[in-house]
């Protein structure tokens, strides 16, 4: 109850100094609050008072069973070193609220994506996070549990016999299997709107099981941003979009995968894919290979985005389909059923094979169907042949030229200044472009500092885990003044794939009206050596260790490529 009064009731006057009557009201109101969840949850909460919870305080193991884990829960809050009361107070009301189901959800980091968890069981408490995300309400979510034995319990059934190799291989980590929605009708009806199955996955993140296994609860989390925005691989963006609206963000760090989750059905025959992720067709067929069962004909359950004219074939046994960058709602391609949806089926793309849209038109797994993951800076994707043919500084004259009609209002063609952001992967700095003042290391000589408007929001760049590979220059175009940021990402997917979310929130945040970056290109056949540039942090620093196999650059590069497409407002071929 105290959750849902600190976002209700003024500080100034707490309960226990309230008269008999004043009392008395309060008593009735908090009864009439708690008894209108459901209205309420449809609201978002403001005026929260959102603090940040430390994980990386505690010493939690890798590996443990939801036991051990919450015993590790219990003596961190009951016998709290002494300087860390107030850090041990705040994941006690974190972890009762999500039990109470009472309070705003609750930010949690995976090794994916921050998420925005609440009880998948209550109904008002999953409204919460539909309210603070201003998510769609058809948009299913994915439900987190903390170990296979959590999950049976959840749904009172064994894991199908199907998923079992594919839990054993792929569990912990950022793998969404659908399972049918059990007969018990234990969880929400918002967590799988209009659907007959729910997705289900075990994250491989410490910090995500251990908080899990704390509560007790089967946690549905989407990514924790504001609807449509890129999705937060730390604790400082989620805090940026939902500061106000939650109570608590659990820090665990900086996110390692960086793309949320592969979605996969193995109740259609053949199994699909619905979303890309961390695991892809590569690794799941090879899978079916080595055990003899149907994994080995997964296919591909969405509509593939096609990177250049060059790349209409693979030899995985797809195609891939041109797709414009526009919300996926508008161009029919709601995608994926199982085989207990009826008769329904699911339009794909694998050589000679072809099903149909969904029946009932709404999302089968997150991301389907609407735009997400967009910067507020119009973000523009060139092909190879675009850069090419010189299209980048003609695009550049476009924009600003568009800019300057719109917020040259005096018409005296007064001189104004643009910020855009370049993601360098395979192309050249500044994607080629003429600039001067180049300052690497993302910050500026004093001098320059001085002769640049606005010089305040550089402070933006050296703040960031990106200052080591930013660079700013300057340009002009329709006498107009233009800063450029350029991040070098190198051609690595997995550095892309780890790194795009962060780099589109920091153009966010020095205010860049356009975004270029280059179509992903997809990698040949031939192996391919792992590469170690800078822009692989993780926390700021290089994974440890970090191996990649041509399987999984492949499989991350249909992610890359789904991810930005759905950011990307205009794409120039």
């Amino acid at each position: 109850m105290n959750f849902l009064l600190r976002s209700h009731l003024h500080p100034k006057f707490p309960l226990k100094h309230l008269s008999t009557t004043s009392r008395t009201t309060s008593t009735t109101t908090m009864r009439s609050i708690i008894n209108n969840r459901s209205h309420l949850a449809s609201m978002p909460y403001t005026h929260c008072r959102t603090r940040i919870v430390d994980l990386l305080d505690l010493d939690i193991p890798e590996h443990a069973t939801d036991e051990e884990y919450r015993a590790i829960y219990l003596q961190y809050i009951l016998w709290p070193p002494p300087s860390k009361i107030e850090n041990a107070t705040l994941l006690r009301d974190a972890v009762e609220s999500i039990k109470q189901g009472i309070a705003p959800p609750v930010a949690f980091p995976t090794e994916t994506v921050y998420g925005l968890g609440a009880d998948a069981t209550n109904e008002p408490a999953v409204s919460g996070i539909f309210a603070a995300k201003g998510r769609p309400s058809d948009n299913p979510l994915i439900v987190h549990v903390s170990s296979i034995k959590h999950l049976e319990r959840v749904t009172g059934e064994p894991l199908p016999e199907i998923y079992v190799p594919v839990a054993e291989n792929f569990w912990p980590g950022p793998l969404t299997i659908l399972l049918p929605v059990p007969s018990s009708g234990i969880f929400a009806r918002n967590v799988h709107p209009f659907q007959s199955t729910i997705g289900f996955r075990i994250p491989s993140s410490k910090y995500a099981r251990f908080f899990i296994a704390a509560t007790g609860r089967p946690i549905a989390g989407p990514s924790a941003n504001s609807s449509g925005k890129p999705s937060p691989t730390t604790a400082q963006h989620v805090l940026e979009d939902l500061d106000g609206k939650i109570n608590f963000i659990l820090d665990g760090g900086g996110c390692e995968v960086g793309v949320e989750s592969t979605v996969v059905d193995g109740l259609h025959d053949p199994p699909l894919i619905l979303r890309p992720g961390g695991v892809g067709l590569e690794e799941l067929r090879s899978l079916g290979a080595e055990m003899g069962n149907k994994w080995e004909r997964t296919a591909i359950g969405y509509k593939r985005h096609s990177t250049g004219p060059a790349d209409g074939s693979r030899n995985d046994g797809s195609n891939t389909t041109t797709t414009p960058s526009t919300p996926a709602s508008m161009n029919g391609s709601t995608i994926g059923v199982s085989a207990s949806s009826a008769n329904a089926s699911v339009a794909h793309f694998d050589g000679a094979i072809s099903y149909e849209d969904d029946v009932n038109g709404a999302p089968r797994a997150p991301g389907m169907k609407y735009r997400h993951y967009a910067p507020i800076g119009r973000l523009v994707l060139f092909s190879e042949d675009a850069v090419r043919d010189g299209r980048v500084p003609d695009k550049l004259d476009e924009l600003v030229g568009n800019w300057r009609s719109r917020f040259d209002v005096d018409g005296q063609g007064k001189s104004h200044e643009i910020r855009g952001g370049i993601i360098s992967c395979h192309w050249p700095a500044f994607a080629g472009l003429q600039v001067n003042e180049v300052s690497s290391n993302g910050s500026y000589s004093s001098t320059s500092r001085e002769e640049t408007p606005q010089a305040a929001l550089l402070d933006a760049v050296p703040n960031s885990v990106y200052a080591p590979i930013t660079s700013i220059a300057t340009t002009t175009g329709k006498n107009t003044n233009v800063t450029l940021y350029d991040v070098n990402l190198g051609p690595d997917i997995a550095s892309l794939a780890h790194s795009l979310f962060g780099v589109l929130r920091l153009f966010d945040e020095l205010g860049c009206a356009f975004i270029f970056a280059e179509t992903v290109q997809r990698t040949s056949n031939s192996s391919m050596p792992p590469s170690s540039h800078p822009a692989a942090l993780t926390n700021g620093q290089l994974p440890a260790g970090r191996q990649e196999t041509r399987h999984t650059r492949r499989d991350l590069e249909d992610a890359v490529i789904d991810r930005i497409e759905k950011a990307a407002a205009e794409r120039v071929d």
